[in-house]
């Protein structure tokens, strides 16, 4: 995550708060802490859950000086909001933070202790109750890590497989994946050598029709069998 901060900017306004308060008197001063009190949180970029959210976790910001604000404190309390991919946060002097994100995008569904969540390109599992989803998206069974789906993702991407006619997936306990496709094709992939697989099913399906519901079981090494549901 990234912090934008001018710190001749953050030097001169120190400077001038410090220097002012040794020489004038206790209403001045006083004054001059006020004109350095938050007054406003802008949050950019957002949709209005996200806007919300971050609003609810920096509301303790607003009267407090700006020149005790620690950036990377902030930081850390809004990485919990795990529906974000990047974070910016800049100090406009002498009384405004504003806070720039990214939201991460959805690429699929699956389902936790009976309750529906959204996987987040960031790697996350994102409670469907915090975040809307306009996107239509395939569906995940099984216990894995986010972080498996996208380097499935990756390497389908890679091997040219349109992702849009893949509605869904299921996880193997001995980590491997089944890819469920519109015309009730179902690909088999192996734990290993996944690419080798899919250009064994490429080969395959340059020289033949696959009609569907068909089962093509990839799982042994260099062997394409099919099976009709």
């Amino acid at each position: 995550m990234l912090q934008l901060i001018n710190r001749k900017k953050i030097y001169f306004y120190l400077f001038a708060f410090l220097f002012i308060s040794t020489i004038f008197n206790d209403n001045i001063t006083n004054n001059l802490k006020n004109t350095f009190k938050i007054r406003e949180v802008k949050i950019e970029n957002t949709k209005k859950e996200i806007h919300d959210a971050i609003t609810s976790n920096t509301s303790f910001l607003l009267g407090k000086n700006i020149f005790f604000i620690n950036n990377d404190f902030l930081l850390r309390k809004l990485d919990k909001l795990n529906f974000i991919e990047s974070l910016n946060i800049e100090k406009k002097y002498p009384s405004t933070i504003i806070i720039k994100t990214k939201e991460t995008s959805l690429i699929a569904i699956t389902y936790l202790d009976q309750n529906k969540y959204f996987v987040g390109q960031n790697g996350n599992f994102i409670l469907a109750k915090q975040i809307s989803n306009q996107k239509k998206l395939p569906t995940i069974f099984g216990k894995f890590n986010p972080d498996d789906y996208i380097l499935l993702q990756r390497e389908l991407l890679n091997q040219r497989i349109d992702l849009k006619e893949i509605i869904r997936y299921y996880f193997h306990k001995n980590k491997r994946w089944d890819l469920y496709f519109k015309n009730n094709i179902i690909i088999q992939l192996p734990n290993e050598n996944i690419s080798e697989a899919i250009n064994l099913f490429k080969e395959f399906k340059l020289k033949n029709n696959i009609n569907p519901n068909t089962i093509i079981d990839l799982r042994i090494q260099n062997r394409l069998i099919l099976r009709n549901e």
